[in-house]
């Protein structure tokens, strides 16, 4: 078992929230974690993508360049793509 301690501000929030929902605070205080986890490994994730792919270059020096990013994407968007 894990305590956390909230301010004043946060439980009043947190009850407010949980009568309104119909859920108990350690119901939304886990939907909380969980979100925040499940968002947090997805950035550390691509920190990590990203980092690996730094040091790759690094050490190869291997680099796409700009006129083949810009034809590739000029072919998305003769494919059919959509873009939002």
């Amino acid at each position: 078992m894990t305590n956390v301690r909230l301010n004043e501000d946060i439980k009043k929030r947190l009850d407010t929230l949980s009568k309104a929902r119909d859920r108990t605070p350690h119901y939304l205080m886990k939907l909380a974690i969980e979100r925040f986890l499940d968002e947090e490994e997805a950035l550390e994730k691509e920190r990590r993508l990203v980092l690996d792919r730094w040091k790759k270059y690094e050490i190869t020096g291997e680099a796409i360049g700009h006129d083949k990013v810009a034809e590739w994407a000029a072919n998305l968007r003769t494919s059919g793509t959509k873009f939002d």
